[in-house]
C-alpha cells in the first residue's frame, strides 16, 4: 500500500506545529516593547508523476513552513513621560554595543544610564547593560543640565540617540533579547538623521492579540485534521496488512 498520504499528512503535522510554535511566540510577547510578530508562509512540496492507464496523474507530498515573515508596521506608541525612553518610528532602529562586544539593533527604546564606578561618566545603556550608539557608532555619555550632576539635559541626549535603517530590515536576524542581526539579506546599518523617533515614548509590541487567536484556532484544526489523517492511514494499513496475512 502507497505511503504517499502518510507522509503528506505527517509533512501537514509538522508545518502547523511549527505555525502554531511561532504564534505562540507572538502571544507571548504580546507586551515586549518594539516586537516585531513573525507570520508563517506556507508551500507546497514536490509533485511526482504517475502513468495510469495511459493518463499521467500528479501525486503531491505536503506542505512545509518556507519562510517567516516579520510584520514591521508601526505599532501604537505609549506616552510614558519618562526622558530615557524612545521610540524609533517606520522601520528604524537603535543601536547597541553588548558587553561582549557586538552591535545589535533594537526597537526596544527604554533606556537607563550607568557607570562603572565614580569617576567615570554616566552612559546610556538598556536592561541589558548594553551601550546605546549615537550616530557615529559612540557610546553616548549622558548630558546634564549646566551646573547640575543629577539633571539630565532631555533635549541635548534626544539629539545624541542615534537611529539606524537597513536597505531590507526584512532580512535581518532576530537573536533574542529584542535584538536584531545585520546580515548580507538586510545590507549594512545606515546611520540615519532624517529618521523619525520620539522621546518620552515606547513602542508597543505589534502583535495583535484577535488576529493571533484566530490564527490559532485555524493551525490547530489544520493540525487535528492532519493528525486524524495519519491515524486514518495507519489504520487502513493495518487492515491491509491483516487481510494479507
Amino acid at each position: 500500500m502507497s505511503k504517499i498520504g502518510y507522509h503528506t499528512a505527517a509533512s501537514g503535522v509538522m508545518a502547523y506545529q511549527m505555525a502554531l510554535d511561532i504564534t505562540a511566540n507572538n502571544m507571548a510577547n504580546v507586551n515586549t516593547n518594539g516586537f516585531k510578530a513573525s507570520r508563517p508562509s506556507f508551500a507546497d512540496l514536490l509533485y511526482t508523476e504517475r502513468n495510469n492507464e495511459n493518463e499521467e496523474t500528479q501525486f503531491g507530498h505536503g506542505v512545509r513552513v518556507q519562510k517567516t515573515d516579520m510584520m514591521f508596521e508601526q505599532s501604537i506608541l505609549r506616552n510614558t513621560n519618562r526622558e530615557l525612553d524612545f521610540a524609533a518610528l517606520d522601520e528604524g532602529f537603535f543601536a547597541v554595543l553588548t558587553p561582549e562586544g557586538n552591535i545589535n539593533y533594537t526597537k526596544d527604546g527604554a533606556f537607563y544610564i550607568s557607570r562603572q564606578d565614580e569617576v567615570s561618566p554616566w552612559e546610556l545603556v538598556n536592561e541589558y547593560g548594553a551601550y546605546v550608539l549615537d550616530y557615529e557608532g559612540n557610546r553616548i555619555q549622558v548630558p546634564f543640565v549646566e551646573g547640575t550632576d543629577n539633571d539630565i539635559d532631555a533635549h541635548a541626549l534626544a539629539q545624541m540617540v542615534g537611529v539606524y535603517t537597513f536597505e531590507n530590515p526584512y532580512g535581518l536576524d532576530q537573536i533574542g533579547n529584542n535584538y536584531f542581526q545585520a546580515n548580507a539579506s538586510s545590507g549594512p546599518a545606515a546611520a540615519n538623521t532624517n529618521a523619525d523617533k520620539k522621546q518620552y515614548y515606547l513602542e508597543a509590541s505589534s502583535t495583535n492579540v484577535a488576529n493571533e487567536m484566530s490564527k490559532v484556532i485555524e493551525f490547530q484544526r489544520a493540525f487535528q485534521l492532519n493528525i486524524n489523517m495519519v491515524k486514518t492511514h495507519d489504520q487502513l494499513e493495518s487492515i491491509v496488512n491483516n487481510l494479507r496475512n
